[in-house]
């Protein structure tokens, strides 16, 4: 398959260098997509691989959609690719054998416990013992927000606290050498901490 000309992809270009590509391919159709559209720098560029209206929103078609974009795309090194999805829905051993092959692929890992709604809470304050389930979380975000919905979140909201949700997730599950959080919590925060990190260097 020919390779299409990077600039293809972008908006813009950086001192006549294209900008750093956040390829992000996830499970949910809106709330990822919402949540990091608030990323603004001339030096990156995130691309959001969403379920789309085929409903594949299984690991194994998250990464399929990674897949399918690295063929059509030219990457640099600086580049990364990831594989973002929550456990609530599926069992550990498909997702563990998902993970096996994203990282043998070079791609990184970006799973939620139980699922996208723990990292949005992460904003705001340390997760509840009692909490185990996904309505708990989003019962959750509603108590401290006054409303939610997942197809349309207000990112203004989540703006400003960034920082320490990346710490209190990190908090939760340090080890780096985990594919997704074994207790409720989040690993977004690789991701987001990335971007935090080359918005500042830039």
């Amino acid at each position: 398959m020919k390779k299409l000309n990077r600039t293809k992809l972008l908006d813009r270009q950086y001192n006549k260098r294209d900008a750093r590509l956040f390829i992000i391919a996830t499970e949910g159709r809106e709330t990822e997509k919402q949540y990091f559209a608030r990323f603004h720098d001339s030096r990156i560029k995130i691309e959001i691989l969403p379920t789309g209206d085929d409903n594949k929103s299984a690991p194994q078609y998250v990464l399929e959609r990674l897949d399918e974009f690295i063929q059509k795309y030219d990457l640099i090194p600086d580049d990364t690719l990831w594989l973002m999805f929550d456990v609530d829905r599926w069992g550990a051993k498909s997702i563990s054998a998902i993970c096996r092959q994203a990282k043998q692929k070079k791609y990184r890992l970006a799973i939620s416990n139980p699922c996208f709604e723990v990292w949005l809470y992460l904003h705001f304050d340390d997760l509840h013992p009692d909490d185990k389930n996904c309505k708990d979380f989003e019962a959750r975000l509603r108590n401290k927000l006054g409303s939610y919905n997942k197809s349309n979140i207000d990112t203004d909201l989540f703006k400003n606290d960034a920082d320490q949700a990346v710490q209190r997730a990190k908090k939760l599950h340090p080890s780096h050498q985990q594919n997704w959080p074994p207790t409720p919590g989040s690993h977004v925060y690789r991701v987001v901490e990335m971007l935090i990190k080359a918005i500042k260097q830039s």
